[in-house]
């Protein structure tokens, strides 16, 4: 009982101190943040506006390589925004601006949950495209168990380079949490939902989640928006 008590206090610190150093060394490199907004679906109307201003407020932000806004399908009053930032350091100062603490200021009233901004380095990441108005945006949370990560990592990693050549793709990204090595965002785009529902009904998605399964660590949280 102790030792594997013992075993779990040394993982975990282990991937605490990771992700510290990470965090660190980070501040000079590329990342991609991953927000996601819900509001009281009676305030969505309000949201959505100033979520576009946003985005468009970041595009024409020094050090801003690409972002994308969602608005959730089955969900109108959730949203989702992802950054892409040539470095952090590039996206603190912009997060010091009047551009974003206006929206920040504007969107809290409207909020239902915690405004949920997550920092990520890449691991996988494939040409720059962004997606159209209309297009799909796929947001999924691959969580693995902390003995998982190696195998876990090399797994999704592969996933995401098959998923590029799937028609209708416009993007396939796999990015890892700063602060939790465990943890994963994959992200995707497609030009249809109708392709998208060809490539998660092929074969390789189907062995991908059952490979994936044992080492899962939470549900498989894939959540589908529409580009605003």
């Amino acid at each position: 009982m102790h030792r594997s008590f013992l075993a779990a206090v040394i993982t975990m610190a282990g991937l605490l101190s990771a992700g510290a150093i990470a965090r660190a060394q980070d501040a000079s490199q590329p990342v991609t943040i991953v927000t996601y907004a819900e509001v009281a679906p009676a305030r969505a109307v309000e949201a959505r506006k100033l979520i576009i201003r946003y985005a468009e407020a970041v595009r024409k932000a020094d050090g801003a390589v690409q972002v994308e806004a969602g608005q959730r399908i089955s969900d109108p009053g959730h949203f989702a925004l992802v950054e892409q930032w040539k470095s952090q350091s590039a996206k603190q100062a912009f997060a010091s601006t009047d551009a974003y603490t206006k929206f920040r200021a504007a969107l809290d009233p409207l909020r239902s949950a915690a405004y949920d901004e997550r920092i990520h380095n890449g691991l996988s990441v494939g040409p720059s495209k962004p997606a159209p108005k209309g297009a799909i945006l796929v947001l999924t949370h691959v969580d693995v168990v902390p003995t998982q990560v190696e195998p876990g990592t090399a797994k999704v990693k592969a996933f995401v380079e098959q998923g590029r050549k799937a028609p209708g793709n416009l993007r396939f990204d796999d990015n890892v949490q700063a602060n939790r090595k465990n943890h994963f965002t994959v992200v995707e785009a497609w030009k249809s939902q109708s392709e998208k529902n060809a490539w998660i009904s092929s074969k390789t998605v189907r062995i991908f989640r059952e490979e994936l399964q044992p080492m899962g660590g939470a549900l498989y949280d894939e959540r589908v928006f529409k580009v605003l």
